[in-house]
């Protein structure tokens, strides 16, 4: 397993140094994850990686919001069941865009007992959900995309205490 991870690595590495423009395959990597980005644990090399892409990768995560390939051995806290690569790739997008307002764009209010059990509810429910989803958050993206600033920052979204790329996009307050 540990000589997959360093594979998969090197193969991020090396295509990274590229400068390609479409992310496409790279994004199709986080099928490798092994690291629940929810758990605070924010050590895996795969989603760090992308994540530290930023704004150039949003794109690319967006089309990967429908791909239902579970996720071997990553199990979603509270809620159960596998994460998808859809899952992750929007775990990705928030944590590069911190203002990404999720449950607005669900279409219902966050569930104060368990805010990510809505989410879940919500993809797990139909592909038709997660195909919707994935529309209203390119809506938002390409809306919003020129108004996204930097903002450098130690803290994460996910991760307690370190952020992989050093920090995050907010939406600049017109």
């Amino acid at each position: 397993m540990r000589k997959i991870v360093i594979s998969i690595f090197c193969f991020i590495i090396s295509f990274s140094a590229f400068g390609q423009e479409n992310y496409g395959r790279f994004v199709d990597s986080l099928r490798y994850i092994t690291q629940d980005p929810y758990l605070g644990n924010c050590s895996d090399p795969v989603f760090n990686e992308v994540v530290r892409k930023g704004k150039a990768i949003v794109p690319d995560l967006i089309n990967k919001m429908t791909d239902t390939r579970k996720l071997k051995g990553m199990y979603v806290p509270i809620t159960g069941g596998e994460y998808t690569v859809a899952d992750i790739a929007y775990i990705a997008i928030q944590e590069i865009i911190s203002d990404i307002p999720t449950f607005e764009l669900l279409g219902f209010p966050l569930d104060e007992i368990c805010g990510v059990c809505s989410y879940f509810r919500y993809v797990r429910e139909s592909k038709k959900n997660r195909k919707k989803f994935q529309k209203v958050v390119r809506e938002w993206y390409e809306e919003n995309k020129d108004n996204l600033i930097w903002v450098d920052d130690l803290g994460s979204i996910m991760c307690e205490g370190f952020s992989p790329a050093g920090g995050h996009y907010v939406l600049q307050q017109q």
